[in-house]
C-alpha cells in the first residue's frame, strides 16, 4: 500500500492544470432543459445529470472513489458563480493568472452572464454523522415521512432534497459497476484488490452506515466531492472525521500502519478535488478536542489522521488540531514532531476560548464544543453553522480605514490629539459594518433564490425539517465581520502619537502628505521605523491594537442596538495581505503605496526584534473570546535546530494557557528555502504555511516564496 500510495501522490503532483467542462456543460444543459421547474428542482436535477453523465476518473486513485472532473488537475468549472481564476490563486501561483481566459467557450460564457449568482456561499463543513453512522437512505425517509407538511415552497425544496441525494446514490452506484470493471481488466492484483474493496463499499455507502474504518472514509469522500459538485466556491471542510468516525476505533487500533495509509489515500482523493486546479481550496480537516464534560475525543482515529498526513506532502486538505490541558499525549508527541520537523501541520487552535466566545455569541454549550475549522482558519459547528465565516459583504481592512480617516481631513492640524483622532476615526467603523451587515443579508437572500444547494442543506441538522435552502435558515444564524490589517493599524497609530503629538517633531499635516507622497520625505520615513511596533510585547504600540478593536467592538454594539444582527469577529488573511495592500496608498506604520499588509494578527515581518514569546505576549492582550470569536489568524516561524519538541511545547502550552486561541506554526530554514527555488526537483515534499492556507513551496509564486524566506530570516535573526 505505502508504494501505492506514492505513486498516487506522484500522479496527482506532477500533472499539469488543464480544464474539464464537463460540469459546466451538463449544468448549462440542465439549466436550460429544465427551466420552467422552480429553481430548487432545476438546481436539484441539473446537479444529477452531472452526477449520472462526468467521467468516473478511477486511475488517478484507485484506493478511493470520488472525484470532481475527468482528471487530475482538470479544472471543474462552477460557472453559475465565477468563470475566472480566484484573485488569491492568482497571487499564490502565478503562472495561473487569466488561466481560464481563452479556455471556456463564448455559448457558456453568454449564457452565465445572465444566470449567474452573485457568488457561492463555502466556508461550512457538513454533519458526518448523518453520513457515516446514518447515511443518505435515512434522510431520504425522514424527507418522505415529511413530504406533505409545510408550505407548497417547502414541499418543493424536500423534493429537490430528494432528487440531490438520490443522485448521489446513483453516482456511487455507478463507481461500484465501473470498479467491478476495472478490477477484472487489472494486471496488477493489488490495484484489483483495491477496486474490489472500492465496488463493494460503493454498493453500500453512502446511502447505508458505513461498516468498517475504509467505507467510512469512502462515505466522507464521496459526499464531500459532491458538496464540491453542487457548486460551492472556497472551504468546504471535512469537519471532524475522528469523531464521525470513532467507532472503528478498534479496527484502527489493530492495524495502526494500514489505516494510517488508508488515510493518507484518502487525502490525496480530497486533494485532487479539481476545482481550482493546483489552487488551494482550503478543505480544512479538524481532530481532537474536548467535548462538553471536558473529556479528551482523541482516539485512534486522530492518531491515523496525523499520521496519514506525515505520510503525504499534501497541503490541501490542511490540518488543524484542537488542544488543550488533557490533550492526548501520545496525539501532542506526534504534532510536536511534526512540527518541529518543518512539516507545519497541524494548525493548532485552543478549545477552551473558542468555546467560550461561540457560548458567548448564543451557542449552546454542547454544540459549541463541537466546533471545527471551516476554512483558513474560520469557526464553525458542523452541520449547525456556517455564517461565523461567510465573508460576502462585510470585510474591512483596519489599516485601510485609517488610511480613508487621515487622506480625509479637511484640516488636520484641527487634530489636537490622538482622542481628536480617534473620534473622527469611530464613525468609519460603524459605517462599513453596517454596510457590511445588510450586504451580506442582500447577497444571502438572492444567492438562496437564485442559487439553492439542496443536497448540502440536506445534510445539515433540521434541514428536511426545515425545507429551507441553509442560507436561509440554519439551527445558529450567526454573522461574521471580516477583519485584516490590524498589526499595521496599530504600528500607524503609534508612529502618529510618537512623532506628532509626544515628540512634536513633525506635524500630522507632514504626515499625511508623506503619504500621498508614498514617502518621498525620507526623514520622515526613517523616523516612522524607529516608533514602536506591534509584537514586541510594548504597551505603547500594543494598546493601539486593543484602542481599534474597541473602537470596533462599539461599532458593533451600537449596530445591534439599531436593528442589526448580533455579529462576531473573524481576522483572516490568506493571500489577502497582497490584494489588500495593492488598493492601499502609503500609511503611516511606513508602508508604501501597493506593498501587501501583514500576513496575520502577529507583528509585522521585519519589526519583531524581541522575538517570539514577546510577540505572543503581545497577541495575548486579546481577548480572544469576546474579540475574536470567529477565529485569529497567527503565524509564528521558528529556526530549524531551535524548535524541538520540548520546547515548542512549552511554547505553544504557555501561548495557550494564558488564553491564546490560534496559532500557525513554521519551523524554517531559510538556506533551505532559497535551495528549493533554485533546485525545485529536490524539494518536492516541502509544506509549507503561507497565512490562510498550506502549500507545497515549490508550486508557490516568487512573491510567496521571498515573504517566507523572509520570514525564516527574521526568526533565525538576520
Amino acid at each position: 500500500m505505502k508504494a501505492l500510495v506514492a505513486q498516487i501522490e506522484e500522479r496527482l503532483f506532477s500533472a499539469k492544470d488543464t480544464v474539464c467542462l464537463e460540469r459546466a456543460r451538463l449544468v448549462t444543459e440542465g439549466w436550460r432543459r429544465y427551466a420552467q421547474q422552480p429553481v430548487a428542482i432545476r438546481r436539484a436535477m441539473a446537479f444529477r445529470d452531472v452526477l449520472l453523465h462526468m467521467t468516473l476518473d478511477l486511475k488517478t486513485n484507485p484506493v478511493f472513489a470520488g472525484n470532481t472532473s475527468s482528471g487530475p488537475r482538470a479544472w471543474m468549472l462552477v460557472p453559475e458563480h465565477t468563470l475566472r481564476v480566484d484573485p488569491q490563486v492568482e497571487i499564490e501561483h502565478e503562472e495561473l493568472k487569466g488561466f481560464l481566459d481563452d479556455k471556456i467557450p463564448q455559448d457558456i460564457r453568454a449564457f452565465w452572464a445572465d444566470h449567474a449568482s452573485d457568488g457561492g456561499q463555502g466556508h461550512l463543513a457538513v454533519d458526518l454523522e448523518i453520513v457515516v453512522n446514518r447515511g443518505l437512505r435515512a434522510i431520504i425517509d425522514q424527507i418522505d415521512r415529511l413530504a406533505d407538511q409545510g408550505d407548497e415552497a417547502q414541499r418543493v425544496y424536500r423534493q429537490a432534497m430528494r432528487i440531490s441525494l438520490e443522485a448521489v446514490i446513483a453516482w456511487a452506484h455507478r463507481y461500484a459497476e465501473a470498479a467491478e470493471q476495472a478490477a477484472e481488466a487489472a494486471d496488477d492484483p493489488v490495484i484489483a484488490a483495491c477496486h474490489r474493496r472500492v465496488a463493494a463499499a460503493c454498493r453500500h455507502v453512502p446511502e447505508h452506515p458505513a461498516r468498517n474504518f475504509f467505507e467510512g472514509l469512502q462515505a466522507i469522500a464521496l459526499t464531500h466531492l459532491a458538496v464540491a459538485i453542487e457548486g460551492h466556491r472556497l472551504s468546504v471542510s471535512i469537519g471532524l472525521p475522528d469523531r464521525a468516525l470513532a467507532r472503528f476505533c478498534d479496527e484502527v487500533q489493530a492495524d495502526p500502519g494500514g489505516s494510517a495509509d488508508l488515510v493518507a489515500a484518502f487525502l490525496l482523493c480530497i486533494a485532487a478535488n479539481s476545482f481550482l486546479g493546483r489552487g488551494s481550496k482550503t478543505q480544512a480537516i479538524t481532530i481532537g478536542g474536548a467535548d462538553h464534560t471536558g473529556a479528551d475525543r482523541c482516539n485512534a482515529v486522530t492518531l491515523a489522521f496525523l499520521e496519514g498526513f506525515d505520510r503525504v506532502a499534501v497541503a490541501d486538505p490542511h490540518l488543524f488540531l484542537r488542544w488543550h490541558g488533557g490533550l492526548d499525549a501520545r496525539v501532542r508527541e506526534k504534532a510536536l514532531a511534526m512540527l518541529s520537523r518543518g512539516r507545519s501541520m497541524p494548525l493548532l487552535v485552543h478549545d477552551r476560548p473558542t468555546v467560550r466566545g461561540f457560548v458567548e455569541a448564543g451557542v449552546d454549550q454542547r454544540d459549541a464544543w463541537d466546533y471545527c475549522v471551516i476554512g483558513c482558519n474560520e469557526l464553525g459547528i458542523p452541520g449547525r453553522m456556517f455564517d461565523s465565516a461567510l465573508s460576502l459583504g462585510c470585510t474591512y481592512n483596519d489599516l485601510d480605514l485609517l488610511n480613508r480617516t487621515l487622506l480625509g481631513l479637511a484640516d488636520p492640524e484641527a487634530i489636537g490629539s490622538m482622542e481628536e483622532l480617534l473620534k473622527w476615526h469611530a464613525a468609519a467603523y460603524e459605517q462599513v459594518i453596517g454596510d457590511g451587515l445588510i450586504e451580506r443579508e442582500r447577497v444571502q437572500r438572492r444567492i438562496a433564490e437564485k442559487m439553492p444547494t439542496p443536497f448540502t442543506t440536506a445534510l445539515m441538522r433540521g434541514g428536511a425539517e426545515r425545507g429551507v435552502d441553509l442560507m436561509a435558515a440554519m439551527p445558529y444564524r450567526i454573522p461574521c465581520v471580516y477583519t485584516r490589517g490590524l498589526s499595521n493599524a496599530a504600528n500607524a497609530l503609534a508612529a502618529i502619537e510618537q512623532l506628532v503629538f509626544v515628540e512634536k517633531r513633525f506635524s500630522l499635516r507632514q504626515l499625511v502628505d508623506a503619504l500621498r507622497g508614498n514617502w518621498a520625505d525620507e526623514r520622515l520615513w526613517q523616523a516612522v521605523q524607529k516608533a514602536p511596533k506591534w509584537g514586541n510585547d510594548d504597551d505603547q504600540a500594543d494598546r493601539w491594537a486593543l484602542r481599534l478593536i474597541e473602537l470596533r467592538r462599539s461599532a458593533l454594539q451600537r449596530l445591534a442596538n439599531g436593528g442589526l444582527p448580533r455579529a462576531v469577529v473573524c481576522h483572516v488573511v490568506r493571500s489577502l495581505h497582497h490584494l489588500d495592500g495593492r488598493g492601499i496608498a502609503a500609511s503611516p506604520d511606513g508602508r508604501r503605496a501597493g506593498a501587501p499588509v501583514c500576513d496575520s494578527i502577529g507583528g509585522v515581518t521585519g519589526t519583531m526584534h524581541e522575538g517570539p514569546t514577546a510577540m505572543l505576549a503581545s497577541v495575548l492582550k486579546i481577548d480572544a473570546a469576546r474579540d475574536f470569536a470567529g477565529g485569529y489568524n497567527l503565524n509564528i516561524t521558528l529556526p530549524a535546530g531551535q524548535a524541538d519538541p520540548p520546547v515548542l511545547g512549552a511554547l505553544i502550552d504557555g501561548f495557550f494557557g494564558d488564553g491564546g486561541q490560534e496559532l500557525q506554526v513554521n519551523v524554517l530554514d531559510p538556506a533551505h528555502l532559497r535551495a528549493a527555488q533554485r533546485q525545485p526537483e529536490r524539494f518536492k515534499d516541502l509544506v509549507v504555511r503561507v497565512a490562510g492556507l498550506s502549500a507545497r513551496f515549490i508550486e508557490l509564486s516568487r512573491a510567496e516564496q521571498d515573504e517566507l524566506i523572509e520570514r525564516a530570516d527574521e526568526a533565525a535573526g538576520r
